[in-house]
């Protein structure tokens, strides 16, 4: 499997999959158990891991430590790609934290592109509000921008939200 890197600060990377791991939902760790996730997370190196079938999130405890958990989360996702049950579902637990995650890595770095971003404000029974900041509070396309790229991405992650909308 061919896995693309895109390093985010000193201590963050994301990892994208060529080809979708064969998992349902998003996985967050400290919270979540996946195989992957507690196999990446026995060195001891990661502060926080959040696993989808297209991407993982990992953060590292300290700069120093990101190589090396770059290159123990790669391996780790070889074995595992190459050894996966045919499906393994995430709970519908610790979702803020998997929004809030989501906001970050991949609509955030969209809106700042353009000098806005996002924050979360709650989610409530499908329901994910949101506030947009900078160039994009009070942008003409806010509304487009809400439904066709943070609530499709929500969406598409995570199965359990249903709508975003703007406070």
């Amino acid at each position: 499997m061919k896995i693309e890197q895109k390093k985010l600060t000193d201590t963050a990377t994301l990892l994208f999959f060529t080809a979708p791991l064969p998992v349902i939902g998003t996985f967050y760790y400290p919270k979540d158990e996946h195989p992957l996730l507690q196999n990446i997370s026995e060195a001891g190196l990661a502060e926080t891991l959040l696993l989808t079938a297209d991407f993982l999130y990992l953060e590292s405890k300290t700069p120093a430590d990101l190589p090396d958990l770059e290159m123990l989360a790669i391996a780790e996702i070889d074995d595992y790609a190459s050894s996966a049950p045919t499906q393994l579902t995430a709970p519908n637990t610790n979702t803020e934290a998997k929004i809030s995650l989501i906001l970050k890595l991949i609509i955030a770095p969209f809106l700042q592109k353009d000098g806005g971003d996002i924050k979360l404000g709650n989610y409530d029974k499908g329901i994910v509000s949101v506030r947009f900041l900078g160039k994009c509070n009070g942008c003409p396309y806010a509304t487009k921008t809400l439904k066709e790229r943070v609530e499709k991405n929500l969406i598409r992650y995570l199965p359990e939200v249903k709508e975003a909308v703007l406070i």
